[in-house]
């Protein structure tokens, strides 16, 4: 690992602070999401801020750049005091400040170049510039030590090319401040090293950075100091050299997580579901099968077709070749509906976009794809069977939650998931594939959905898990396939189930 943090350090700690808030309270309807939270960034310094979903960590970011408003509380920038009241968004780009948003807030029919100067086009009369916006954009790729192709609309690009665009378009407003909301959360590793070595840049430079994210071994990488909030209070400020995993852990849950994976049961023999020499535009040939009550982890670089795979199973990605087997029996997946059918849920790795409607509220989200169990003629539906069914899984899920007509856009990330689960529940599922389930989502809540895949392998269902995260993989799954370049290059299992024989095969190193 790269060591970042000498010379933001070195800065980090004097001088006037570049913001100070005090005494933060911000309040949502029936929620005080923010409740007297006190809070500054130092010139140069990287300032972790923690806590589980929920705890108001991107509530005070967005407080900070103008996009919420407080019901009290004061803010201060190089001193001087902001009015709260009539601040904007537009008045926080003026002092300086940038975000990168976890959830993407990009134009899609729109190309990278374009989206990352919206707003701010250089212009030569009633014209865009577009030779300088260009200049501009190489000088930023270069400034990230990331290369993409600037000229695709960014419906076309991968989930962290997006992401890419995102930083670009913060690094191009020349900022003071800096907020990263769980920008690593998509990126592959090459590409989180240079996210460490743009922090660097930036807090050499004097610029703050505050740094949101749910990896804690970033912040023990990257920070400088961190601050803890749990539902919506201030626990802790103070500096990451004095900081264990144990202790930042139980401030952030506010309990011990003594045991974090639950214990790998075993599967049986039973093949729930078999795919062979399966082929497409981003995989090929790929054989592999799940039994009933197994986890199958399937680890591989970005682009090496691990999404893909899982959106071809569930029918909405085309096949160019290949069979699928569901219990034995050789079955056509071509759409969503049919996957379904065949006891097929997915679960994305872009939740909000994919995995739910964000124009119907809980109860909807929750009993979507079980309508028809619902139904009690032509097209009237039981609702009270329906509420129920709904208020029991969410209630055996743990959801927090107010009301189960409210809209599922106001819940944190992790109980998102548990409905994105919830649902697939319901709908009597067989097989879950899953994708990044746990991105973006606190280590309280990975602990309960990790939890989650035991009980549902527990009852005899099975589980595809598609993570970058290693320690998950070994963690979970009884299996792992280790995709390269589209194909199957390995599968361990036993023994063999090991940090550094899988990644041998994630690099290629074993040709």
């Amino acid at each position: 690992m790269i060591e970042v943090r000498s010379a933001a350090t070195a800065q980090a700690g004097t001088g006037t602070p570049l913001l100070e808030i005090r005494d933060l309270t911000v309040k949502f309807p029936g929620v005080v999401a923010l409740d007297s939270v006190s809070f500054d960034l130092l010139p140069g310094e990287c300032h972790a801020l923690v806590g589980e979903n929920g705890a108001g960590k991107s509530t005070l970011a967005k407080v900070i750049i103008g996009e919420n408003q407080p019901a009290s509380g004061r803010m201060f920038v190089e001193g001087h005091e902001v009015n709260l009241h009539s601040y904007s968004v537009r008045e926080s780009q003026r002092l300086g400040f940038a975000i990168v948003h976890q959830e993407f807030q990009l134009i899609d029919e729109m190309t990278a170049l374009e989206n990352i100067f919206v707003g701010h086009y250089s212009k030569v009369g009633p014209f865009i510039n577009r030779v300088a916006l260009r200049r501009r954009a190489h000088e930023l790729m270069e400034l990230l030590g990331l290369e993409i192709d600037l000229s695709r609309p960014v419906k076309y690009l991968r989930t962290a090319e997006k992401q890419v665009v995102q930083l670009a378009r913060a690094m191009a407003l020349d900022a003071k401040i800096v907020i990263l909301d769980e920008l690593t959360a998509v990126l592959p590793e090459s590409d989180i090293q240079a996210v460490f070595r743009l922090v660097r840049t930036l807090t050499e430079r004097g610029i703050g950075v505050i740094y949101i994210s749910h990896r804690l071994d970033e912040i023990f990488e990257i920070c400088d100091r961190y601050t803890v909030l749990r539902d919506g209070h201030g626990i802790a400020t103070a500096n990451v050299r004095d900081l264990t995993k144990a202790k930042i852990v139980r401030m952030i849950a506010g309990r011990e997580l003594t045991k974090v994976f639950p214990d790998i049961g075993s599967p049986g023999e039973e093949v729930l579901l078999e795919t062979r020499a399966l082929s497409s535009k981003a995989f090929r040939k790929v054989s592999l099968s799940v039994r009933k009550g197994e986890v199958v982890g399937i680890a591989g670089l970005v682009g090496a077709g691990k999404t893909e795979l899982l959106h071809a199973l569930f029918g909405n990605y085309p096949l160019t070749g290949g069979e699928i087997l569901v219990r034995g029996k050789p079955v056509r997946i071509a759409s969503p509906q049919a996957a379904i059918k065949h006891g097929l849920g997915l679960i994305p790795d872009e939740r909000k976009r994919q995995g739910l409607n964000t124009m119907m509220d809980v109860r909807k989200n929750t009993t979507l794809p079980a309508m028809r169990d619902y139904k009690k003629a032509l097209f009237f539906m039981d609702e009270k069977r329906e509420l129920t069914a709904a208020y029991g899984i969410l209630e055996q899920l743990q959801l927090r939650y107010r009301s189960l007509w409210q809209g599922v856009g106001k819940l944190s990330g992790g109980n998102q998931q548990k409905i994105v689960l919830a649902k697939w529940m319901l709908a009597h599922t067989d097989v879950f594939l899953m994708d990044e389930p746990t991105r973006g989502i606190d280590v309280g809540a990975k602990a309960e959905i990790y939890r989650l895949i035991a009980e549902l392998t527990a009852r005899g269902k099975a589980v595809v898990l598609v993570s970058p995260e290693l320690e998950e993989l070994l963690g979970l799954a009884n299996r792992i396939y280790i995709m390269y370049e589209g194909k199957i290059k390995d599968m361990v299992e036993g023994d063999r189930k090991d940090q550094a024989t899988i990644m041998t095969s994630l690099l290629g190193a074993n040709e």
